[in-house]
């Protein structure tokens, strides 16, 4: 009965090790600013449609300042018919990560609003959005290319 309990420990014990290991490897650079990830980003040609806004856009879009975050870069439609945006934020604290969530689920929800009626690509795209938080970044994009610019903000931050 020792024997069999000991046995059993060390595989458990193995597969935590394993997992651990496995789940360890991903290390988020959390010297970069938000501009030093755009960079990257940008760099691969999959920001299309859209046109950087700054604060003024977090303001007028999201109802936010940019100066409560570390640094924020915000790219929004270049048309008022489309939905493509990019949201690249790098908060003060890991505190701000669950308001500023909600705030990009309300923004998503009103874009929805707008364009339920006429717009069914438009919600298509809204309804397939990435949002990605890594540290004390928090990465949002909706586009054709959403997913490639998610997968884009995590190779910059590595």
């Amino acid at each position: 009965m020792k024997m069999k309990l000991k046995k059993i420990l060390i595989n458990i014990t193995a597969a935590v090790c394993i997992c651990i290991s496995l789940t360890g490897c991903t290390k988020v650079n959390e010297n970069l600013s938000a501009k030093d990830i755009q960079k990257s980003i940008v760099e691969t040609g999959l920001v299309k449609n859209m046109e950087e806004t700054g604060s003024k856009g977090l303001k007028r879009y999201y109802g936010l300042n940019s100066n409560d975050f570390d640094s924020v870069v915000l790219y929004t439609p270049e048309s008022s018919m489309e939905v493509d945006e990019m949201l690249i934020v790098k908060v003060k604290d890991k505190s701000q990560i669950e308001g500023l969530e909600d705030t990009i689920d309300n923004r998503v929800n009103s874009q929805l609003q707008s364009f339920g009626s006429y717009g069914p690509e438009q919600c298509g795209l809204l309804n397939n959005y990435e949002l990605k938080t890594e540290g004390k970044y928090v990465f949002f994009a909706v586009s054709e290319n959403a997913e490639k610019l998610k997968e884009a903000f995590k190779e910059a931050i590595k």
